[in-house]
């Protein structure tokens, strides 16, 4: 299985936030692409991408705009929720481990322009390549350069042992 973690710059596209939606055509066809093979492929929205889209989605300058595509996106967090999505949710929390992690890598990444939540997709990353053995191949899925084909990666099966 490979799994593909959805980053807010895909996820804006997708939800086609003005502005935050300049590689749309490209997205919508890689999604199409990955749900005609699903059987091969996991999408996953972590809860960071979930709460930055709804930020950029605040700062629509038109109102009209701001409602639809509000209304637009509770909708398919709802769909998420329900499990009528092409992705599943992945929310485990942060734990104080976690956020010491985040924290002690912050101040590089900052300097970088990378923010807090591009951490926390990172870190939810890693944890759910440890977490699930059932996975070939595992990406964060992004537009954006500082992410885009950094964090891609064939995993090792992990062999179990025999308690018989």
């Amino acid at each position: 299985m490979f799994v593909h973690f959805i980053d807010t710059s895909i996820f804006t596209n997708i939800i086609n936030v003005p502005g935050k939606n300049q590689q749309r055509d490209a997205v919508m066809k890689e999604l199409k692409d990955l749900m005609r093979q699903k059987d091969k492929n996991a999408l996953v929205l972590p809860f960071a991408t979930i709460i930055e889209t709804g930020n950029h989605i605040a700062h629509c300058s038109d109102g009209n705009q701001r409602r639809r595509i509000a209304e637009k996106f509770t909708e398919c967090i709802d769909k998420t929720i329900h499990n009528k999505a092409p992705w599943q949710y992945y929310g485990n929390q942060l734990t104080p481990e976690d956020l010491e992690q985040i924290c002690g890598q912050f101040p590089d990444y900052a300097m970088r322009g990378e923010g807090f939540g591009d951490l926390s997709i990172i870190r939810a990353y890693q944890k759910y390549k440890n977490e699930t053995p059932a996975i070939h191949k595992i990406r964060i899925w992004s537009v954006d350069t500082h992410l885009k084909g950094i964090y891609e990666e064939t995993v090792e099966p992990v062999c179990l042992r025999n308690r018989g």
